[in-house]
């Protein structure tokens, strides 16, 4: 049996859509056989609007945030038809929008771990204060070194000894 492009489109949609439903439920309701339903699945992967809808659980966060912000901004009335359409629950955007707030809540620190915080910079400070003290007294005893290699030189006092 031949079948129209714009049916096989819409099969197909119908079958990444499926929400809930099982893909065999679909496949049954649409009387085509599975090798077709994903033969056509593959040819149509790229069209636009034709892309797998995904479980909340394994969307990306790019896409959570953006099913968030759009929840956000419809009226009340209209949150229940985009939760359905998007095969979401209001459990989903009440759980993504937690973990945003978490994620954006100042972490507050226990007086131990500002206190360690501060002895670890003393600590730091001092260290640093000692390397530029010993990256001093290197660069003397090199050009202590230097020096008395010229003066050996001029004067051939290493030679004669």
């Amino acid at each position: 049996m031949i079948h129209s492009e714009e049916f096989k489109k819409a099969a197909v949609q119908k079958f990444l859509n499926r929400g809930n439903r099982s893909a065999d439920e679909i496949i049954k309701e649409t009387g085509i056989h599975p090798s077709t339903i994903y033969k056509w699945c593959s040819q149509f992967a790229n069209v636009k609007d034709m892309k797998k809808s995904t479980k909340p659980k394994n969307r990306s966060v790019a896409e959570k945030l953006k099913a968030l912000t759009e929840y956000q901004v419809l009226p009340i009335e209209n949150r229940g038809e985009y939760l359905r359409k998007n095969g979401l629950y209001e459990e989903n955007i009440i759980e993504w929008q937690k973990i945003i707030e978490e994620a954006f809540t100042p972490v507050k620190k226990t007086a131990k771990e500002r206190f360690d915080q501060m002895a670890d910079q003393r600590k730091i400070k001092s260290l640093e204060k000692e390397l530029h003290r010993k990256e001093k007294a290197l660069a003397e005893a090199a050009a202590l070194i230097i020096l008395k290699k010229k003066a050996d030189l001029i004067w051939g006092l290493a030679e004669e000894e």
